[in-house]
């Protein structure tokens, strides 16, 4: 039986035959861009926010538009011996009016656009969280933390600012360079098509740019990925770089990522620079050439001086959102670029949570068996080969064999993190592959040899176990785990925060906390990773009598390291290889002389 997974159906690309040309994330161009495709799917719930955004853009982009108009008026009724009065008012209630119509049509503009934007990137975020969460843990075993963290912020930052600042500020300047180009075709079709003769130069330097800017953009972000992988694993193993006195060696480390975000950075600073100003020379030289034509015009009067500031002053309008699309092309280029990477969080398989015709597991009593289980986490050796055992209701059962044997693998399967290749896994008889998941997991607690908590309350840890637990019953937990004496004398009693991973208490509080957390949710199947193997012997002492308490009317599976854990087990299963050698009590297994007796002399002999 193979591990499965699922994918949600909205994620499914279907591939179109449209015919617009754009630049994939390689800056090739091809068909559709799957990105754009998708992120058009993605926008369709707030479509009528965002036509009414473009319709305040259009407004906004036509309103300069009557600078134009200005400029002539200016020649001929103002910039005269005797200026028309009449005119000049006119020419101020233009300017005027365009600007106030023009400055609330772009807030309006700038607000929908923002707010929709920023609406489907907070839903971006949340969906990523929630496909993170839900992953199957061998994929999720596949990503570093830091990359899942600079695919949360760092490549929704790009989109975030492509969608609130350039989109806006893009349709505004779209608009106002086509109105301007028309009235500029209108007022003199000659010098209009002079002008643009340099077109096709300046499509191909943005095409070439854009291309280059994608590729940098893609080198930039595996580099903050790297960075951020650095820093998290740095931060959760500060204890550790201290005790081998790795400061240097962890700066340095940090350093050489830093340069190469850096220089990644760097070389998309530099295209994105460097762009500009070529295609203001290239636009430049055009314009020059319509200053020369322009002055032939008006000599050769076919051209009136009025309408020749008109179509100045529609030239300037078009000059500077043609130099502007370079930037904003650039800011698409970077927000494809960021969407991709977040399309491809959001299209990694969840956990398949229940199969068709789950069947319900509504009282569970907990006898766990292994039938002929094969399991390997990748395509290489199995870890488990046709493995079979039993762990019925009540036993205590120590899974006790060399490193590398599957001990961890074996606890693992059972609440269904991993899935085996071949043979099953039944609890009360039932294949755990064909029942609710929730219903599974929900009879599993389970006690870590490294205890993580969460930045909360103490209370608010301990409830972890059932989210449903009263006041009572956590204060209750936490007296059975032997945690409530030192809570109590906390300040904040069970309000104190623990900070982030438990790390304002000692391993030993941790770890009583971990077991009330366990002892609030009462399980029927309870799994501990030898709760006390890093623990003074006071701390020890604590959490052993808190187990004795734990463990009774459970099955429980403990992955031991200890002579005395070996000795509370009513079954132990001495695995190598991936399969059961020697299964017995302590002392049966003992006198037996096997493999167990050979390395409990070898690891537990005093």
């Amino acid at each position: 039986m193979m591990e499965e997974a699922i994918h949600d159906p909205d994620n499914d690309l279907a591939v179109s035959n449209l015919t617009p040309k754009v630049l994939n994330d390689d800056g090739e161009g091809f068909a559709v861009n799957p990105t754009l495709r998708r992120l058009l799917r993605e926008a369709r719930p707030f479509y009528g926010r965002l036509i009414l955004a473009m319709l305040l853009g259009v407004l906004a982009g036509v309103a300069p538009l009557t600078l134009a108009r200005v400029a002539g008026l200016l020649q001929a009724h103002v910039l005269v011996r005797q200026p028309e009065w009449d005119a000049v008012l006119l020419i101020v209630a233009l300017v005027i009016g365009s600007q106030i119509v023009g400055n609330a049509a772009a807030y309006g503009q700038g607000y929908l656009t923002a707010w929709s934007g920023q609406k489907m990137v907070a839903s971006f975020r949340a969906r990523m969280f929630d496909r993170i969460v839900r992953m199957p843990l061998r994929e999720f075993d596949r990503w570093r933390p830091g990359e899942l963290q600079a695919r949360m912020s760092s490549d929704l930052g790009l989109m975030t600012d492509a969608i609130s600042i350039s989109l806006p500020q893009f349709v505004q300047t779209t608009v106002t360079f086509v109105g301007a180009l028309v009235y500029m075709m209108w007022l003199d079709w000659f010098l209009a098509i002079v002008l643009f003769v340099a077109s096709p130069l300046v499509a191909w330097v943005v095409g070439n740019f854009n291309a280059l800017i994608v590729g940098g953009t893609k080198r930039a972000q595996e580099r903050i990925a790297d960075l951020s992988s650095n820093l998290v694993e740095v931060l959760a193993n500060e204890r550790v770089v201290k005790a081998f006195r790795r400061e240097e060696f962890e700066r340095a480390r940090f350093e050489d990522a830093n340069e190469r975000y850096f220089g990644a950075y760097m070389k998309v600073t530099q295209f994105n620079q460097t762009q500009a100003p070529v295609l203001a020379f290239v636009v430049m030289l055009a314009v020059c050439a319509v200053i020369v034509v322009t002055a032939r015009e008006v000599a050769i009067g076919r051209l009136s001086p009025e309408r020749a500031w008109e179509f100045w002053g529609a030239t300037a309008l078009l000059i500077n959102p043609m130099n502007r699309f370079s930037i904003f092309f650039a800011d698409f280029a970077r927000a494809f670029v960021g969407a991709s990477r977040v399309f491809e969080i959001l299209d990694l398989p969840v956990e398949r949570d229940d199969p068709p015709g789950a069947l319900p597991l509504p009282a569970v009593r907990g006898d766990v068996r292994f039938e002929g289980v094969t399991f390997a986490y990748d395509d290489g050796r199995p870890v488990l080969r046709g493995f079979s055992a039993e762990m019925l209701h009540g036993e205590v059962v120590a899974l006790v064999g060399p490193s590398g044997a599957g001990k961890s693998t074996i606890v693992n399967l059972v609440p269904r993190f991993y899935e085996p290749q071949d043979g099953r896994i039944t609890v009360d008889g039932v294949d755990i592959a064909r029942v609710r998941l929730a219903d599974l997991r929900e009879a599993i607690a389970i006690v870590p040899q490294e205890t993580q908590l969460f930045n909360g309350t103490i209370a608010e840890n301990i409830r972890y176990g059932r989210l449903s637990g009263r006041d009572d019953e956590v204060v209750a937990a936490a007296r059975e785990a032997n945690a409530d004496e030192f809570v109590r004398k906390l300040p904040e009693g069970y309000e104190t925060t623990v900070g982030e991973r438990g790390i304002r208490l000692s391993g030993g509080q941790r770890q009583r906390i971990a077991i009330a957390r366990a002892i609030l949710r009462d399980p029927r199947i309870l799994i501990l990773d030898e709760a006390t193997s890093a623990l003074d012997s006071h701390s020890e002492a604590l959490i052993e009598d808190a187990l004795d308490r734990l463990l009774p009317g459970r099955t429980t599976l403990i992955i031991a390291h200890r002579l005395s854990t070996i000795r509370r087990a009513t079954k132990i299963l001495y695995i190598e290889g991936g399969s059961v050698r020697e299964t017995g009590t302590h002392d049966d297994l003992i006198a037996a002389g096997g493999a167990y007796a050979t390395l409990h002399a070898a690891q537990f002999a005093r």
